[in-house]
């Protein structure tokens, strides 16, 4: 009987196999790192490249830092000059970029976009001609499967300077739709120096958001809202004081707080988060997937009390 030998199978699919790995870019990406850390206002620069492997793209994570004196055309040039190797070279590569001045921050992501570095630019520079003075924004972008328009997304959130309150959101949000009357994709926020928060996914948040927003609001117990356009609610609220709620009288008081809260964000679907002043969770509700609780310590009694008003949580 002949003998059949699978050496030269065995290799003609190895090279298949190693034929499906897109080529190596990492000296291109070294070339990048070395060309951002040059820039003016660059203090430094670090790019860390995943190899690609069949069925898996390569990969470009960079993280610069600068002056916290740059300008908003220096922290431009910067973001304009990684998004063209993004969009080039890199492609058809995973690349993240993330850039801090300061306390102002910028972060991109990028795969197969097609935003033009044009509309890139454009959007970071809007981003940061935003932040008041004595403020900052942190600018977070994508153009990764972003079909429509200028092809980029994101939000910006604008931070107001110390001293600030959640009363003075809807007005710096109110000035700066002013400024900019169409949206577009990219989200409008404002944070104050309380710890309050709003922030909508698709342009400004509309009127009835902010009075919701507004009327959440204590001073012992502030509230962060990120909201998205599909009707979404994701709300954190920290209580300013300690709580022990193995005593009757502090979990009174911790319904005097999160009773009133969650009366307002009433039917839908949201996320109602109670952290601790040291970070720890108290509680957390979810009605947007109805996913099990934190099991903070708060966490049965709060949601034996929702479940009674609202019934039980469906997931749509």
């Amino acid at each position: 009987m002949r003998r059949i030998s699978w050496l030269p199978v065995v290799a003609i699919v190895a090279g298949l196999c190693v034929g499906c790995a897109n080529p190596s870019r990492e000296s291109e990406a070294d070339e990048l790192r070395t060309e951002v850390a040059g820039l003016p206002g660059v203090t430094a620069a670090q790019l860390d490249y995943g190899e690609p492997v069949p069925l898996q793209s390569g990969s470009v994570v960079m993280k610069v830092e600068m002056s916290g004196q740059a300008t908003a055309d220096q922290v431009v040039t910067v973001v304009e000059t990684a998004y063209r190797a993004f969009s080039s070279t890199h492609q058809d590569e995973e690349a993240d970029l993330s850039v801090r001045a300061g306390p102002t921050t910028v972060a991109l992501r990028s795969f197969e976009p097609e935003a033009s570095p044009a509309a890139v630019s454009d959007a970071v520079r809007t981003g940061l001609l935003a932040a008041p003075a004595s403020g900052s924004v942190a600018i977070d972008l994508t153009t990764d499967d972003v079909p429509k328009g200028n092809h980029v997304a994101g939000t910006y959130l604008v931070a107001l300077p110390d001293g600030s309150t959640f009363a003075d959101i809807p007005e710096l949000l109110d000035s700066l739709a002013a400024q900019q009357p169409d949206g577009g994709q990219i989200g409008w926020g404002g944070t104050a120096a309380d710890g309050t928060l709003l922030s909508f996914d698709h342009g400004f948040p509309p009127a009835q958001l902010v009075g919701r927003w507004e009327s959440m609001q204590r001073p012992d117990a502030p509230v962060a809202m990120r909201a998205l356009e599909d009707g979404a609610l994701f709300v954190e609220a920290r209580p300013t004081a300690r709580y022990d709620v193995t005593d009757p009288a502090d979990r009174r008081a911790l319904d005097r707080i999160t009773h009133p809260q969650v009366r307002a964000l009433g039917d839908g679907e949201w996320v109602y988060t109670l952290i601790g002043p040291r970070g720890g969770y108290l509680a957390e509700i979810d009605r947007f997937i109805c996913a099990p609780a934190s099991e903070g310590p708060y966490d049965d009694q709060l949601e034996a009390w929702v479940t009674a008003r609202l019934g039980p949580c469906q997931a749509s």
